[in-house]
């Protein structure tokens, strides 16, 4: 018995979930979890620099245009840096700040850009980490 508790011991040891990349394809839609990147729809200067991409999901209504699409990330930045990045990129014209809604450990905003296009986000504290969800929705066919 004792001769086979290293290798059990060994073998537990391997055994941790990976966080290996899962891509699925349904013809309009892509559902990842763990993506390297982020869906094209989403503008990059929302994300922190530490991000870490945990689900995303996509539909498009051709293979370039995206009509709706999900993105879940984790980071390390504090909850008022976050803010503070999303206010500032607000604020630069693209993306018109409609709504914001604070409570206890979250954050709701509503943006809309050109070409009738939405993007919510909410950023809800978790002690050390912080995760940011973002919508996008196009509501026009061009």
């Amino acid at each position: 018995m004792l001769r086979f508790s290293f290798f059990l011991i060994f073998l537990f040891w391997q055994c941790q979930p990976s966080q290996v990349q899962e891509t699925y394809r349904f013809d309009p839609i892509t559902v990842s979890q763990y993506p390297i990147s982020a869906p094209p729809a989403f503008p990059q200067s929302f994300f922190p620099e530490s991000a870490k991409f945990i689900q995303s999901s996509e539909f498009k209504t051709s293979h370039i245009h995206t009509k709706e699409a999900f993105l879940l990330l984790e980071t390390d930045e504090s909850l008022a840096d976050l803010q503070k990045r999303i206010d500032l990129r607000a604020s630069q014209g693209d993306w018109k700040l409609i709504e914001k809604n604070t409570k206890d450990t979250e954050v709701f905003y509503l943006l809309e850009g050109y070409i009738k296009k939405s993007l919510s986000i909410s950023l809800t504290s978790h002690g050390k980490t912080n995760q940011m969800r973002f919508y996008f929705k196009k509501h026009s066919t061009y």
